[in-house]
């Protein structure tokens, strides 16, 4: 009879080249999106109150306020959500993996049985991952190469895929017993 096994694990998802790219992108969207907006509302509002229409110079001159207000609240939401961590949690054999934005808002990212991977080995591995390189990947890892950075490969939502993560040494050797040595490659 098997003993239940239970892992847990949190990896935080480093703020590095790629994150700082996004956030400047999102600032800038934001950035064009409330200068546009700015100007379209403001040469409205001067037009209606050159024409002696008060009530509607000023109903514009508030739609720029909510418009401009919505557009820094929906970019900071969005930078806050690059903010991430990774969470494994190893349960009997399935491996769920949700993602942490900004510490408050949760969402599952996999969940799959170990059992049904092709193949998992250290990311530098060549070798067995030539076969995979066309693949897409998912990262739910901290974004830099370690010693405990694997790649599994297996189908998830009725496509093939590769997934990288950075497994604790208890959650790698718990997986390894779910998979036949042929299948796991562990770094040596």
């Amino acid at each position: 009879m098997r003993s239940d096994v239970y892992k847990e694990q949190l990896v935080k998802r480093d703020f590095g080249q790629k994150e700082r790219s996004k956030r400047l992108y999102i600032i800038g969207i934001a950035v064009a999106i409330a200068l546009f907006f700015w100007e379209v509302c403001q040469a409205r509002a001067s037009i209606s109150f050159n024409n002696g229409d008060d009530r509607m110079g000023y109903a514009f001159t508030l739609l720029t306020l909510i418009i401009v207000g919505i557009d820094i609240y929906v970019a900071v939401k969005k930078i806050k959500e690059l903010n991430r961590e990774y969470e494994y949690a190893y349960t009997n054999g399935t491996l769920d993996i949700d993602v942490i934005m900004n510490r408050s808002k949760r969402k599952k990212v996999f969940e799959g049985v170990v059992s049904e991977f092709e193949i998992m080995t250290h990311i530098d591995d060549k070798e067995h991952l030539a076969l995979y390189d066309k693949l897409t990947a998912a990262d739910f890892s901290s974004g830099e190469v370690l010693g405990n950075t694997y790649v599994f490969v297996t189908t998830y939502k009725g496509k093939r895929k590769k997934f990288i993560i950075e497994p604790r040494e208890d959650i790698l050797m718990a997986m390894y017993k779910d998979l036949t040595p042929r299948r796991m490659y562990l770094k040596k």
